[in-house]
Formats: C-alpha cells, sequence, structure tokens
C-alpha cells in the first residue's frame, strides 16, 4: 500500500522523529529450533563416588594398573565443585572413563564435547556407537595437548551408523600419551544437517574429440565418440547432410576418445583414454567390440589407417606405437618409439613406402619414422629442422598424401612439410602458416592438390609448391576439421564435389569445389552431461559454472530465482574472481585470463582476453583472487608439458600489465589463494605438468607474497610429507585454514608457524593431484569443506570438531550471498541449505534480509529501497504500541510483494517473497495476538 495523503505523511514525519530512540523489540521466532542436549547422567561430575565409583560413569581401560588412576576433584573445576581427574603414568596401558549409554537415532549426527585442563601429556574424547548387541560399529575421536593452566573445550563429532542403536562419550589417555588432567561439563548434542536440493546437469552438449567420415546404408556419415559424464558416453552415427545424430551404442565405462578413425575396410576403430582400450564398429552394425587394451597404456592419442584393413595407434604414457590387423585379430606393439618423451600425439601412414610416421612429445616435440618392413626406427625431425625442432613441445597433428609428410608442430604453431621421397624440408616459415586441421584431405582425380587447415581451408600444389585459399569469400572462416573428405552430394547446390568436414561441438562444414560457397551445420539434437570443472561466485552473486575440455561451455545460476544462463562456448574453466565488478576467467590451455561484464551481451569481445601465460611456461590457471583496492587480480598457475614450474601472475587491471613470478616455489604448481590483510597467501602441489618424468620435490609448501614489495617473503611445509596444499581460506579466528591431502591446518600470520593440523581426511594414491580441496566460511561461522573424493565436511571453529556430512556429496565448493552452498558431483551440480536455525524475527532482521537478497540480485534495487521504507514505517507504528497498525500495514507488505504482477515483472524473485512473507506472518501473528 503506498502512503499518499497529507495527513499520513504528517504521521510519517512526526512518527520518523522518534525513529533513533526505537528500538524494535522480538516479538517472535522463526525457523527450526535448535536441538535438545542429550541427558548425559553426571555430565560435570557434580555427583560424589561413593566407593569410588562415579555415578553415570564407568572405567573401561586400565582396569588394575596402579599407574592409571582418576576420580573426582575439587581441586580444579570450569563450573560448579567438581571435576574428573585422570592421571596415566603407564607407559604400556591407556587409561579411559566412559559414561553410561544413552539411545541414539540412526543416520542423525551428534556432536560430544567437554572442558579440558591438560598438564601433561594429551587426554582425547570420543564419541562412540553401539548396535543391539552392544558391540561398538563406530567411533570418532579428538585430542587436546596441554592447555597451559586453561580450560580448552575438545570435541568431536560423528553420524551414526544404520544399525546403531546407542552411543557413549570416552574420556581417554592413549598408551603412548600419558597425559593428566581435569575435564568437566561433558555435552552430547545432535548436530543439525542441512538439506539437499539437485539443481540439475547444468551443461549439456555435444563434445567430441575426433571423428571420421565414411559412408553407412546409402548416407554420408560421421562417427564419432560423444563423451558425457555419469558414464554417459556413446558412440554416434550423424547424418552429415541434416546433422542429425540417427544411432547411439552406449560405451559403458568410456571417458572419451582421442582418436576415431576409418580403416581401408571401411571399419570404424576409436582408441579411449584413461583406460586405452581400442574399439571396432562395422557400418550397420547396432553394437561396437571392445578389442581390449593396449599394454598397459593409458591414453590412445592418434589413430591413422594402415594397408589391408590395418589400423595403427600412437599411445601415452610410454609412448608406444600399435598395429591391430582385422585378419588375425592380433595386436602388435612395434614398441616405444622414443626412449625419453612420453607422447605419440599423432601417426601417419605412406602407403608408397609402408612407414608409419610417430608424432612424438611433451618436453620436446620429434617425429619417429617406423619402417614396418624392418621394424626399425629413426628419429628424423632433429635432422630435418636441426636449429628449431627443440622450440617446440609437440608433433601434434600429421598427414600424408602425395609424397608430402605435413606436420603441425606447437607450441607455437607452424607447419612443416616433408618431401618423403628425399627426407627434405619442402616448407617451414615460422612466421608463415600453421595447419589447424587434424589430417588432410585429395579430391579423386585430383594428383596435384592436398587440403588442410580449418578456419582458412588451404590446398597445397605439389606440382608448383605454392598455397591458395578455398573460400570464395575472403573473409569467410569455418573451424578446423578432425576429418574431411569430398564427397558428391547429389545436390544441386552443391554440384561436383563438394568437400565437407567434421569438427568439434558437432560442426560439419560444406565447400563446393565449383562454387566455392561455403555452409555450416551443427548437431543440436543430441548432448551428453559434461563433467562440471569449477565453480565460482561472482561479485554479482550468480554461481558460475565451467565444464571439463575447452569445448563444453561456461554457465551460471541465479540463486535469487533458481535459473540458469544459456551454455556459452568457452575453454575449460579452472578458476574465476572478481575485481571492481568484472569477473576475471582463468581457462587451460595456454593459461589463458579473460575479462567478462556479465552485464553486457556474450559477444566475440565479451570476454575478451587479456594475458595469456603460454609464453612463460604456464597451461592451467587454478586460482584466481582480486582485490579491489588494489586493482589487481592474482593468478596461480600449473606450468605446461613437460615443467615442473608454476607461477604466481600479477595482473594490474588498469595498466594492463602482467608480471609473471616464475618458479615462485622452486619446481612447484600453484593451486590455492588466499588474501588477508596485504597478503597473498598461496598453496602448491609437487605435480607439473602432463609429460614430465615425476615430481623433483616431495612437499607441498604454503607460501607469503607481500602485495606492498611484490615479493615472496616466506615459505613452509604446513604437514611434512603431504603431496598438495589447497582449499587456502582466511578462517572466522583469524588465522590462514587448508589442507593438505588429509591434513587440516591452520597458519598464524602473525608468528607464522603452523597452529594446527589434524588428520580428518583420506590420503592420495598414485596420479597427479594438482587441486584437491576447497574451504568456505559459513553463514553460521563454521567452516564448510569438499575435496576430490567428494566429501562435504564441517568444522567448528571453537573446538575444531569435524563433521563428516556426507560422503559422495561433491567436489569443488562455493557460496552464494543467502549462505548456500554449491558442489560438483561430476555433470550434476547440488545446493546445501545450511540447517536453519531458530532465529528471532524483528523488523530489523526484515531489513536485513531485503538487503540480503537486493545483493543477491533476488530484489531489484528501486523495489527493495521502498520495502524498506515501508518496514520503517511499520517499525515506528510498533515502536509507538499501535501494533493493530502495524500487522494492518505489514499485511499490505505481504499482500504487495505477492502481487502477481510485482513477481512478473521481477521486481522480487519468488523465494526473496517467500521468506519475507514468513517473516511477516511471525510479526503479525505476534501484534494481534
Amino acid at each position: 500500500m503506498y502512503v499518499r495523503n497529507g495527513a499520513k505523511n504528517g504521521l510519517i514525519c512526526c512518527l520518523a522523529m522518534l525513529l533513533c530512540l526505537i528500538s524494535v523489540m522480538v516479538p517472535g521466532k522463526a525457523g527450526l529450533a535448535s536441538s535438545p542436549a542429550i541427558a548425559i547422567v553426571n555430565a560435570g561430575f557434580e555427583q560424589q563416588a561413593p566407593g569410588g565409583v562415579i555415578p553415570g560413569w564407568r572405567q573401561t581401560y586400565g582396569n588394575g594398573v596402579a599407574a592409571a588412576t582418576y576420580g573426582i576433584t575439587s581441586t580444579s573445576k570450569y563450573s560448579g565443585s567438581f571435576s574428573l581427574h585422570l592421571d596415566d603414568l603407564s607407559p604400556t596401558a591407556a587409561l579411559g572413563v566412559e559414561s553410561d549409554k544413552f539411545a541414539i537415532v540412526p543416520g542423525t549426527a551428534y556432536s560430544a564435547s567437554a572442558m579440558y585442563q591438560v598438564e601433561r601429556g594429551a587426554l582425547s574424547i570420543y564419541l562412540q556407537f553401539f548396535n543391539e548387541a552392544g558391540t561398538r560399529v563406530a567411533n570418532t575421536s579428538a585430542g587436546v595437548d596441554m592447555t597451559g593452566g586453561e580450560w580448552v573445550k575438545g570435541g568431536v563429532s560423528g553420524i551414526a551408523p544404520a544399525d546403531a542403536v546407542t552411543a557413549s562419550v570416552l574420556l581417554y589417555s592413549s598408551t603412548t600419551g600419558q597425559g593428566a588432567g581435569h575435564i568437566d561439563d561433558v555435552k552430547v548434542e545432535v548436530n543439525p544437517i542441512g538439506t539437499f536440493e539437485l539443481l540439475g546437469q547444468p551443461i549439456m552438449n555435444f563434445i567430441n574429440q575426433d571423428a571420421a567420415i565414411g559412408r553407412e546404408q546409402g548416407k554420408d556419415v560421421a562417427y564419432t565418440v560423444v563423451k558425457g559424464a555419469n558414464d554417459s558416453t556413446v558412440f554416434a552415427v550423424v547424418d552429415l547432410l541434416t546433422a542429425d545424430v540417427i544411432k547411439t551404442i552406449p560405451m559403458p565405462g568410456v571417458t572419451g576418445a582421442w582418436g576415431v578413425k576409418a580403416a581401408s575396410d571401411g571399419k570404424i576403430y576409436a582408441g579411449t583414454h584413461y583406460d586405452g582400450h581400442l574399439y571396432q564398429y562395422t557400418p550397420g552394425s547396432d553394437s561396437i567390440v571392445d578389442l581390449g587394451r593396449l599394454s598397459a597404456e593409458t591414453h590412445i592419442w592418434a589413430l591413422v589407417a594402415g594397408a589391408n584393413g590395418k589400423i595403427y595407434a600412437g599411445t601415452y604414457p610410454n609412448a608406444h606405437v600399435f598395429e591391430y590387423d582385422p585378419a588375425t585379430n592380433q595386436v602388435n606393439d612395434l614398441g616405444r618409439v622414443h626412449p625419453t618423451e612420453k607422447y605419440v600425439r599423432s601417426i601417419a601412414y605412406d602407403g608408397d613406402r609402408n612407414v608409419v610416421y610417430a608424432g612424438v612429445g611433451g618436453v620436446t616435440a620429434g617425429i619417429v619414422k617406423i619402417d614396418l618392413a624392418t621394424g626399425t626406427h629413426e628419429e628424423i625431425l632433429q635432422t630435418l629442422l636441426p636449429a628449431a625442432y627443440t622450440n617446440y613441445d609437440f608433433t601434434s597433428n600429421m598427414g600424408y598424401a602425395l609424397g608430402k609428410l605435413f606436420v603441425r608442430l606447437n607450441k607455437p604453431d607452424h607447419l612443416l612439410i616433408v618431401d618423403v621421397a628425399t627426407e627434405t624440408v619442402e616448407y617451414y616459415d615460422p612466421n608463415g602458416l600453421g595447419m589447424g586441421s587434424r589430417t588432410l584431405a585429395v579430391m579423386p582425380g585430383d594428383d596435384q592438390n592436398i587440403y588442410f587447415g580449418g578456419y582458412v581451408l588451404r590446398s597445397y600444389n605439389v606440382v608448383t609448391k605454392t598455397f591458395a585459399v578455398e573460400f570464395a569469400d575472403p573473409n569467410a572462416r569455418a573451424f578446423n576439421f578432425f576429418d574431411g573428405k569430398f564427397l558428391q552430394l547429389n545436390d544441386p547446390q552443391r554440384p561436383g564435389y563438394t568437400f565437407v568436414g567434421f569438427s568439434e561441438k558437432g560442426q560439419i562444414f560444406f565447400n563446393n569445389k565449383q562454387t566455392g560457397n561455403l555452409s555450416t551445420l551443427k548437431v543440436d539434437n543430441y548432448g551428453s552431461p559434461i563433467l562440471i570443472q569449477s565453480l565460482h561466485t561472482g561479485y554479482d552473486g550468480n554461481i558460475y559454472i565451467g565444464g571439463y575440455l575447452g569445448a563444453t561451455g561456461f554457465t551460471s545460476y541465479r540463486p535469487a530465482d533458481g535459473t540458469f544462463t544459456d551454455v556459452q562456448q568457452f575453454g575449460q574453466v579452472e578458476s574465476v574472481a572478481s575485481v571492481n565488478n568484472k569477473l576475471y576467467i582463468g581457462t587451460y590451455g595456454n593459461a589463458r585470463v579473460h575479462e567478462y561484464d556479465p552485464t553486457a551481451p556474450w559477444t566475440s569481445t565479451n570476454p575478451r582476453r587479456v594475458a595469456e601465460l603460454v609464453s612463460h611456461g604456464q597451461d592451467r590457471p587454478f586460482a584466481m583472487v582480486g582485490i579491489d583496492s588494489l586493482s589487481k587480480l592474482y593468478v596461480g598457475s600449473v606450468p605446461d608439458y613437460g615443467s615442473l614450474s608454476g607461477a604466481l601472475t600479477v595482473y594490474d587491471v588498469p595498466t594492463r600489465q602482467v608480471q609473471v613470478h616464475k618458479d615462485i616455489v622452486h619446481n612447484q604448481g600453484v593451486v590455492s589463494l588466499a588474501h588477508k590483510d596485504g597478503l597473498i597467501y598461496g598453496g602448491t602441489t609437487i605435480y607439473g605438468g602432463l609429460g614430465t618424468s615425476g615430481p623433483s620435490e616431495t612437499e607441498g609448501k604454503l607460501f607469503v607474497f607481500d602485495t606492498a614489495t611484490n615479493s615472496k617473503v616466506f615459505e613452509i611445509v604446513p604437514v611434512p610429507g603431504r603431496k598438495v596444499v589447497s582449499g587456502l581460506l582466511d578462517g572466522p579466528d583469524g588465522l590462514i585454514w587448508g589442507v593438505a591431502e588429509d591434513t587440516i591446518f591452520k597458519f598464524d600470520p602473525d608468528t607464522r608457524q603452523i597452529v594446527y593440523k589434524a588428520a580428518r581426511l583420506g590420503r592420495y594414491g598414485t596420479g597427479t593431484v594438482w587441486v584437491d580441496a576447497f574451504l568456505e566460511v559459513g553463514k553460521d561461522g563454521n567452516v564448510y569443506g569438499t575435496n576430490r573424493q567428494k566429501t562435504l565436511f564441517m568444522i567448528k571453529p571453537d573446538t575444531m570438531e569435524f563433521v563428516r556430512i556426507k560422503t559422495g556429496a561433491g567436489n569443488y565448493l562455493t557460496q552464494d550471498h543467502l549462505g548456500n552452498l554449491y558442489m560438483a558431483n561430476d555433470a550434476n551440480l547440488w545446493k546445501y541449505t545450511l540447517p536453519q536455525e531458530e532465529e528471532e524475527v524483528s523488523l530489523d532482521s526484515m531489513q536485513a534480509a531485503v538487503e540480503s537478497h537486493q545483493a543477491a540480485g533476488g530484489i531489484n534495487g528501486t523495489f527493495a529501497a521502498e520495502l524498506k521504507y515501508r518496514l520503517t514505517i511499520i517499525g515506528i507504528l510498533s515502536g509507538q504500541g499501535a501494533a493493530g497498525q502495524a500487522a494492518a500495514y505489514m499485511q499490505d507488505f505481504v499482500s504487495h510483494i505477492q502481487d502477481p504482477a510485482v513477481l512478473q515483472q521481477g521486481l522480487i524473485s519468488a523465494a526473496a517473497s517467500e521468506r519475507l512473507s514468513a517473516d511477516a506472518a511471525v510479526l503479525i501473528q505476534a501484534w494481534t495476538a
């Protein structure tokens, strides 16, 4: 209800003068009441112990050991008149006093705590769970070290197993601890657990990593493997003329395929990664045959067709080449083709000479010629480019046609053409052309031209040794192709031969040889859920979600109204940070940083690239933190292939200057950053880029970087023997928190010492680990975290109680302005709402709720100002005792925020309307009671 008449305005002006004197008292409460404490008999040890027996407690460890004693004493106590004293002097026996068992509910989380004054060694508290037979089925514990005469709270938390019916508290000194001290005020409480909501699979896309063109059932088709999360990867057949997926065959357990090629007999082969299997498909079939794993290799990177239906595969991590012969159904290992490089990233077959060329790399590019008749291996790139071959990391693409070997060298991307008959360089210009396509094409009847490229389709004449652009429009652009062929499409608009290229994201382009016309299509009738790679909250309160692999997309979620933006095609997003109302997005590869204005349309210049760190040997920007007051962005990165030297990069937003502090921690990558009081705290991983011989260091580190001096000022190993330091956080207690594999630790910025560490999570197995854990300070003051083992946990800062909320919950972690947590379980996005504790509802709390929803985008700014004004008027009425009028005005307030027209205009979200309406109902009830 709008206030318009003069009488009301006059009343408002008079009442406003009293506003500063009015305290709006709490007339009601809302939310879920906190769970009551569990009754523990004699929890404060105030009941005397007749005959040495303490009511409610019994000794369960150290019975009969003279050196292990306990008893009630008045010497020191936290409250009341007495406390329990434990004194364990035995080097061989433990000492433990256990409470009477109490009933519990399976699946419920409980917290046990007590006040400790530890005089010697260490004392512990255990929470134990028992089944109906009285057998202990689970327990969790925490220790308290010497307290220097102070009373310190020690606590532990655990979730009752499904078969548990009772629990007890054990106060304990271990065999080796020999602890002594006083314990008082034991307490057991229910730990309320919040609610989980599956928000869906925010990124669906057609993600393929290679393709082959063929013919099936009278149609020109493309074959590819569509990568999908949640075991949804399929082998797909695509109609080239319509871009429709016409057949899919599930590939259980397959992550994806970097190699998909047609053999000379028309059969299709796919080489998968992570499991290193070779698959065979016969056109027209409804199934795909798993030919098994290629030795101990994990990745098949490239395939090429040989003679007589044979297929050749290049692999990782041992740089082997394999031959599969369908006539014998045998796989022949042609051996490791390079003694140190790990990758065969490309492969070509010369049928004129029965030779396979293997493109190796990782650290330094190479080309290995394999004579299939003799089995001999010969490295030829060093001979071809003796002064330049070391400039390149990989031989990433190769193709053979008309006596020429085309090679894409990178990084950077340069084209090398070799005349194989003379083994001489026919074309190489570091300032000239590159090669975007995965392979080459020739047109039937034309023995002079080789076609390659993609964004610009080019031809190379082997007689004149000249290049030509095939697109009639010089401004026309297509895309790099995985496979391309000249086909006769029987289309009047495309007479004769048309070049057809199939590429990533299910893209197809057609370039007619006669007309030069270019046209494109894209698969839009099929997509798979994509693994979530990153989650971050922007300055605008939206949750930004990056997908795995470069073509998977980037989207956002609006907590205010529960909607997603459209998926944008973007690189693989590793990190997002904000600086002065702009987002900065770090992508893999080449460690690129982009500036993005989410209030403006997504265009070719928004986002725009502001840094590319590949020239400094960086590849994966896993960590970012922005500092508005400095107008600077700090980027932590893992290095490129074959390197161990990560970096901390400083990007100055106004000047667009980039300063790279390479190898800031020797031979380690930077994967976690936090900012506090002008200092950047960085966490590292001992693992560098792929393709190295392994880490040279053994322990991840925490380092301190001074933004004023622009230099590293300190480093420390926070937890000996741990390989990765991640999850860095400016904690609620003024300390820097972090996670080192299984261990939670805290670092004191003043003393620069590790002041707390406790192993609460699992250790790593084998394999490279870059980023592991993520931490957030919750709205309730507790610290929440996830790690790569998909555990969602909570830590209570006052006791450091560790609560494992849910296993298998998800990885990554971020928080919206309303205090909801978000995590990813593969392709699924989950929202965790903290348990709603009993809270007092007042007009002040409603004002704060309006501001919170406005900050999160749930209430329009002008509308929020109006709502706060209305609440101010209601507060004046309530403060003067006009409860009836206050209730009437509040009811009008509710009608206004629930008005369908208001909601339809987007002035307030449904979630904000519901929250404010619920709070208003509490106040109305209190005023009208």
